[in-house]
């Protein structure tokens, strides 16, 4: 619901929000997004009929997608205010952006903000050794889909894999420097644990 909410609350509004339920045995994820479904047209919401993991969820969602850039968000993760406002600004900043992404900090379960990240501007010697870019970013559909989506060979890094073969082809890399994602430390995530995702 935080993530969410954190869409709904952007001052920028033009935006589809597309949520993938990864085939949850629960039936409370169905509910909450159903629930939001029918409060707000711009949120579309899918179901797998068998569970994909992140790989296929997200190129789930991408192929859901209908607008001119995409953003990926973790479930638990949230956007600040003036996230996509800030984003759009730098998209609109010259014709040929095609990738942007922002600084973050770490979201602790009870909500409270911690250690930023504030990232340097592109470089792609850089990038090599390091995801820095990682949340918020946005990037141009049609270069996603033109570079393949998602590999299922690279789950668990599909973010690197991804941001690199499209920063490969990307004619201007914009860093927006300010926080504007927060990443939730929880078990199992790589916010909380370098070692979460060998």
């Amino acid at each position: 619901r935080a993530m969410v909410d954190s869409v709904r609350s952007q001052s920028f509004t033009d935006w589809e929000l597309c949520l993938v339920d990864d085939c949850s045995p629960s039936e409370r994820p169905r509910q909450v997004l159903a629930e939001y479904a029918q409060q707000d047209p711009r949120i579309r919401v899918t179901r797998r009929q068998e569970n994909g993991g992140i790989v296929a969820a997200s190129n789930d969602a991408l192929a859901m997608a209908t607008g001119e850039f995409v953003s990926f968000l973790d479930h638990d993760d949230e956007l600040y205010a003036g996230a996509l406002e800030r984003t759009v600004e730098a998209l609109r900043s010259a014709p040929d952006v095609d990738y942007v992404y922002t600084d973050e900090d770490k979201l602790d379960e009870d909500g409270n903000r911690a250690s930023p990240f504030l990232k340097p501007d592109w470089s792609p010697e850089r990038f090599r050794y390091q995801m820095y870019s990682c949340h918020f970013a946005t990037m141009r559909r049609s270069l996603v889909e033109e570079v393949g989506g998602f590999r299922p060979d690279f789950e668990g890094s599909q973010d690197f894999d991804l941001v690199f073969r499209v920063t490969e082809r990307a004619r201007r890399v914009v860093h927006v420097p300010e926080v504007l994602y927060g990443w939730r430390i929880i078990a199992g995530s790589a916010a909380g644990d370098v070692n979460a995702k060998p």
